[in-house]
């Protein structure tokens, strides 16, 4: 009877002891239930702003007979995705989350127009600006694992909506503009996400935030919080 009563208190201390250790490795764990994670990051490429403005600087011939040439004149900036993500903890270990990004890609360029102005043509210099825009936002869910005191390691599954536009205040464009933002870049407009992140809290509140996969920018990195 001693025996029992002695084996019973060991197996009891144990799980007392277990329950303890368990409760207080979650609390030292940098992300938990309840939690809401921000992030804000900067993603790259835009491949679709990469291609445009490959094919436009290497399709930049323009000059006419008095010596000017686009060279100086053409430019072509990529600003790739900027965005922002946030997530609320079901539990340890899932996370449900909305995600929106912003990607540009902008030209600005010039045409010459030949005018017939007091008996005689002139040549006269317009310059235009075109723009190519995709706007995603995703409904995602995050798998938390090997959650540390400072490191919060994840995978990541999103599906939501893309849309894709072409401007340009050229009026010599503007069917083709109308063309091309109802044909190809809208035909599905569905955007998905894949991907592995990794968050790192160098402090309580605050850290920084990476995360690579497929469906938008192929890394991206930032600054996240929690709360």
């Amino acid at each position: 009877m001693k025996n029992i009563q002695t084996i019973f208190t060991v197996i009891l201390f144990s799980i007392i002891s277990i329950h303890k250790l368990s409760a207080q490795d979650e609390s030292e764990k940098c992300v938990g239930k309840g939690k809401f994670i921000i992030d804000a990051y900067y993603g790259y490429p835009y491949l679709a702003g990469k291609y445009v403005k490959d094919v436009a600087n290497n399709n930049n011939n323009f000059n006419n007979s008095n010596g000017y040439s686009s060279n100086g004149d053409l430019q072509v900036s990529n600003l790739n995705h900027i965005g922002g993500k946030c997530e609320y903890m079901l539990n340890r270990m899932l996370g449900l989350g909305l995600e929106y990004s912003f990607a540009a890609v902008t030209g600005k360029y010039s045409e010459i127009s030949t005018g017939y102005q007091n008996g005689t043509y002139v040549n006269q210099i317009n310059h235009y600006t075109a723009r190519m825009t995709k706007q995603r936002f995703l409904a995602k869910i995050n798998i938390h694992f090997a959650t540390s005191k400072y490191l919060d390691p994840y995978a990541t599954a999103g599906l939501g909506y893309k849309v894709a536009l072409v401007t340009s205040d050229n009026p010599n464009d503007q069917n083709s503009v109308y063309d091309v933002n109802h044909s190809f870049l809208n035909v599905v407009p569905v955007a998905f996400r894949l991907g592995i992140g990794l968050r790192y809290f160098f402090i309580k509140n605050i850290g920084i935030c990476a995360e690579a996969g497929i469906g938008g920018p192929l890394i991206q990195g930032g600054l996240c919080g929690k709360f």
